[in-house]
């Protein structure tokens, strides 16, 4: 697993607001920083490939636990 300089909880959070929480985080870090976050909404998967595509991020990993999700975004 990559370095990680932030990590943000977006557990019990529905679409799109774990997206807002992980823009606002992403805001604040320096390029090729590593945000971690954690949710258990499926379609957060999707909707993080669409971001990391649209503004140059790279979504670096997906973990799948049990329906539990970690996803590695490095800022661009």
């Amino acid at each position: 697993m990559a370095y990680i300089d932030k990590e943000i909880n977006a557990e019990n959070m529905k679409s799109p607001q774990s997206m807002v929480k992980a823009l606002r985080a992403i805001e604040h870090m320096n390029s090729g920083q590593v945000l971690k976050v954690t949710t258990d909404e499926a379609r957060s998967i999707s909707n993080f490939e669409a971001m990391c595509y649209q503004l140059g991020h790279k979504l670096m990993e997906v973990i799948d636990l049990d329906g539990e999700y970690t996803l590695l975004v490095k800022k661009a």
